[in-house]
């Protein structure tokens, strides 16, 4: 939030309504996309595919809806693409448990050279998304983009499945110790086939929008979401070892990034210098993650040491051997 205000104060235009709407409209779509990534990361590991996800079922919507077509239809096909992608993910990651990394690079090397194989660089021959979807993406309530507004409720959504479900909740015990959740009697396959199924459904999302916020996207459409979203989930405080995570934070530094991107744009900086900025705040994020859990961890064991009223300390069972304080009248 305070990031927010600084852009606010130093590139004030980047708020007026015009600049709010374009940075909300994609913030809604790096907010999606980052809400599969976060699940993904919550699990412990981490999904480089997503770009080709994005790029696949964009490429769907503009292949195959045409004047005439039913766009209803056109979006349920590629959301259905999305998510056998994402679940193909899960069984080499889950099942024959094979490094997440190495799976889904290859999974995005595969699907982008099949979607240039079968639509060329342009996705269709006239290149447009269909028209009603171009319509809905650019409308805003209160200079707040649909997608945004989109990517909000999706937010609240995830959020009460997350803490208010039990298999929400067990999606995090599974990221913080995958053995102990198991022990534990949680269903650890299955809780992650529909966490990555879910994924897959928020990365189809986010490639529909998107498609229709550019209007002709082509290949490269998903490419500058690898980096975002991880840069985004780390802003959030998202532990990349697994665990919990937050949506309104991850909402929150979306927000960030594109009206940080914005500010930089209206200052003149080309597409590399802003990518920098972006590699920058992940750095800077992860860095204080890492220092935060360093501070915490010196802080348990400081705690663990101290001695109150000469008692010893006693923790799981075993009595500690510190040596009581020294009473000067004893020494005498």
């Amino acid at each position: 939030m305070l990031a927010l205000l600084v852009i606010a104060v130093v590139v004030p235009v980047a708020l007026r309504p015009d600049g709010l709407r374009v940075a909300t409209a994609l913030a809604g779509v790096l907010a999606l996309a980052s809400f599969g990534q976060m699940l993904v990361v919550m699990l412990g590991a981490i999904d480089l595919s997503l770009p080709a996800v994005i790029t696949c079922s964009a490429g769907v919507v503009v292949h195959y809806g045409t004047p005439g077509s039913n766009l209803l239809a056109v979006v349920a096909a590629a959301l259905a693409v999305a998510v056998v992608i994402s679940l193909l993910n899960w069984f080499f990651i889950s099942v024959i448990r094979l490094n997440a990394i190495i799976v889904t690079l290859a999974t995005f090397g595969i699907v982008t050279g099949g979607v240039v194989l079968w639509t060329g660089t342009s996705f269709s021959l006239t290149g447009l998304a269909p028209t009603d979807l171009q319509n809905f993406t650019h409308w805003s309530v209160l200079s707040l983009n649909s997608s945004f507004i989109v990517a909000v409720a999706v937010g609240v959504t995830i959020a009460i499945v997350l803490s208010k479900t039990r298999g929400g909740r067990q999606v995090g015990a599974i990221g913080a110790n995958r053995r102990a959740a198991r022990f534990h009697g949680i269903k650890v396959r299955r809780v992650e086939f529909f966490t990555f199924g879910g994924v897959g459904l928020l990365y189809g999302l986010a490639g529909v929008l998107v498609a229709g916020i550019v209007g002709t996207p082509d290949t490269s459409v998903g490419t500058p979401y690898q980096l975002a979203t991880i840069t985004a989930v780390a802003i959030a405080g998202t532990a990349f070892n697994g665990g919990p995570s937050s949506t309104a934070s991850v909402l929150c530094a979306c927000l960030f990034l594109q009206l940080l991107d914005q500010a930089l744009s209206i200052y003149g900086f080309a597409a590399g210098p802003r990518v920098v900025a972006q590699g920058v705040a992940l750095v800077l994020a992860v860095s204080a993650i890492t220092l935060g859990q360093f501070a915490l961890s010196g802080l348990r064991w400081s705690n663990r040491g101290i001695h109150r009223g000469g008692e010893p300390i006693r923790e799981q069972g075993v009595e500690s051997k510190t040596t009581p304080p020294l009473n000067i009248k004893e020494t005498i």
